[in-house]
């Protein structure tokens, strides 16, 4: 699930990270090209290749990290390598990569990355290209089957690295090993019992929520709706399915287009739809908002669809109470941001052939297959997605199975410019969205302060 940078510290970090990618490019070179080139020149494929060698790995707290951590066992009896994984809170997890790929020190081998983290990675140099280890025959398994993974997925690990263009194009900057889109999450049993249909549109939606909030149901007060409303750009995920239902953009032809007609339309309604979530909803992050509705506490929840294992789980309040649905549908039809959890090279690792090694295990076919049991959806590859381990875990959750898949398939996208200072650009708006939300502002008011700040930030 897409985590939050808070700001402060992180964000502190984030500003030297740039000023370093500025002095890096002005130099004339990259992390990458002056890093050490490790790997060795092998003869053939062999996963003995690097017997001996040591790996250090940094991940997230995530059901991606506990199922590497459960069967990474495997892969040193399989290798001979030995893998010494760190594995921290989101939000120490985001300041610390940031802090040791800013050092181009090589402690970590290999960490979990993201589509807006690739961005700022890859334009600093500090994350290795690994479209030239896909292609090398002697660093890669023969039946790894790189043709596997969704080609959507791939093309979102694809970027140039030039400003506002050259999505999906360029270098591969990491494998995809966790997919989700974003769903409309709806208590069936409180629809039911209140005569009340499954949304299809977002006013549909927004006029469900009124209905439903504050009504009584099993001795809890319901809201309407929960989501995400922290000031961090991983709100704008959720908020992605009004935003590309309206046709709203956070930057066109390099200018900040977020209070155009489009973006200040896609606002007023989420406003009004988060109006019907609890007070402190404002300043949720996705857990908060997970909880809350893992609680049953509210009819109507868009997030992550990959979430539905916790839902789902023995003990929670509202397992086999839950459906699922597509994003509700706007002027421009249905939509749904991409986030992807992925697995990348540290560009100044003196243990690239290892660490490509590891990263091949991780995301091999087997290794996503067995990590489905560990709650580590949905599937990066097309077998794993299709497999009857999939359809076992699934078969008591609805639609569940269908609605990602099609999600994925028909709507699922990264909506918004790459750029070295995305996250910059996406708590600007999120911050704009919240301000919105709890009144501090006008619409219009907030997000034509925001495009001023982000059109600063872009220059």
């Amino acid at each position: 699930m897409n985590r939050v940078i808070r700001p402060g510290k992180a964000r502190a970090f984030a500003a030297a990270a740039i000023a370093t990618a500025v002095a890096i490019t002005a130099a004339g070179c990259s992390a990458g090209e002056t890093g050490p080139q490790s790997a060795a020149d092998v003869e053939s494929f062999d996963w003995k290749n690097y017997e001996g060698e040591e790996l250090n790995i940094l991940l997230s707290q995530h059901p991606l990290a506990g199922a590497i951590q459960s069967n990474v066992a495997q892969f040193e009896e399989q290798t001979g390598v030995t893998v010494n994984i760190e594995t921290l809170s989101e939000n120490d997890y985001m300041v610390k990569l940031l802090t040791e790929l800013q050092s181009q020190s090589g402690s970590y081998d290999v960490f979990m990355t993201s589509q807006p983290m690739n961005y700022q990675y890859a334009a600093a140099g500090w994350i290795e290209d690994l479209q030239p280890w896909v292609d090398d025959d002697k660093q890669t398994a023969p039946d790894y089957d790189f043709d596997d993974f969704f080609p959507a997925l791939i093309e979102a690990e694809r970027w140039d690295t030039t400003d506002f263009g050259g999505a999906g194009e360029g270098g591969l900057w990491a494998i995809p090993a966790n997919e989700e889109g974003y769903a409309l999450f709806y208590r069936a049993d409180i629809l039911e019992a209140n005569g009340v249909a499954v949304p299809e549109t977002i006013d549909e939606l927004i006029a469900a929520a009124e209905q439903l909030d504050g009504i009584e149901f099993e001795g809890k007060t319901i809201s309407g709706f929960v989501s995400r409303g922290d000031k961090t750009y991983p709100t704008l995920n959720p908020f992605s399915t009004f935003a590309g239902a309206y046709g709203a953009r956070d930057i066109t032809d390099g200018k900040a287009t977020v209070n155009d007609e489009a973006g200040v339309t896609a606002v007023e309604k989420w406003v009004e739809l988060m109006q019907t979530a609890p007070a402190a909803a404002s300043t949720y992050t996705w857990y908060e908002a997970q909880q809350d509705f893992i609680a049953g506490n509210a009819a109507f929840y868009i997030d992550a669809d990959h979430m539905a294992p916790d839902f789902e789980k023995e003990g929670s309040a509202i397992a086999g109470k839950v459906g699922y649905a597509l994003p509700p549908e706007g002027p421009e039809g249905r939509a749904s941001s991409l986030w992807l959890w992925s697995l990348g090279m540290n560009a100044a690792s003196e243990h690239k052939g290892a660490a490509w090694q590891f990263i091949q295990w991780a995301t091999s076919k087997e290794q996503l297959t067995a990590a489905i049991a560990e709650g580590n959806m949905n599937p990066t590859r097309i077998s794993v997605a299709e497999s009857e381990e999939m359809a076992a875990a699934t078969a008591e959750w609805g639609d569940y199975n269908e609605v990602w898949k099609t999600i994925l398939s028909d709507y699922a996208s990264w909506q918004y410019a790459p750029s070295a200072t995305w996250t910059e650009v996406g708590d600007i708006w999120a911050t704009a969205i919240q301000s919105a939300v709890l009144g501090q502002k006008p619409v219009q008011e907030a997000l034509d302060d925001a495009a001023a700040k982000i059109d600063d930030a872009i220059k």
